[in-house]
């Protein structure tokens, strides 16, 4: 699924600039998600880990959010898996907690930033274009 201004016109973008993938089946967090973003950046979701890949196997996302809980081959193990994939090993990921007792396997899963759901769309948002900034930004010597 893909939410941009390229989907109004039927053009599809096989590596676009500002990639998000959001992971999860929470059907809230996929709506709010999906509409969320400021134009120019394109929004794939998937419901599970084996979708996220199927997303990713030719595109290199910005960020990737993720759902601790999501269904088959859940958050924790997409996250390491990526980590493991030199091309995605530098890809941000936002981990979304149910509660704050697996706040530890997020760590573990090397996530980048971890938030607590219920949480605000404008804050989510807000986040993951940060984490983008701070990925597009020159490194420093």
């Amino acid at each position: 699924m893909i939410s941009d201004a390229s989907q109004a016109s039927g053009e599809e973008r096989s590596d676009p600039e500002r990639l998000v993938v959001v992971v999860t089946d929470d059907p809230h967090v996929r709506e709010e998600l999906e509409y969320g973003f400021p134009s120019g950046v394109v929004v794939r979701m998937a419901v599970d880990a084996r979708e996220a890949w199927d997303l990713i196997a030719n595109a290199t996302p910005s960020v990737v959010v993720v759902d601790l809980q999501t269904g088959s081959a859940g958050g924790y193990a997409l996250s390491k898996d990526m980590h493991d994939v030199l091309r995605l090993a530098r890809v941000p990921i936002l981990m979304l907690l149910d509660r704050p007792q697996d706040e530890w396997l997020a760590k573990q899963s090397e996530a980048t930033m971890v938030r607590l759901k219920p949480i605000e769309v404008t804050r989510l948002v807000g986040d993951v274009m940060s984490m983008m900034t701070v990925e597009d930004s020159p490194a420093t010597s």
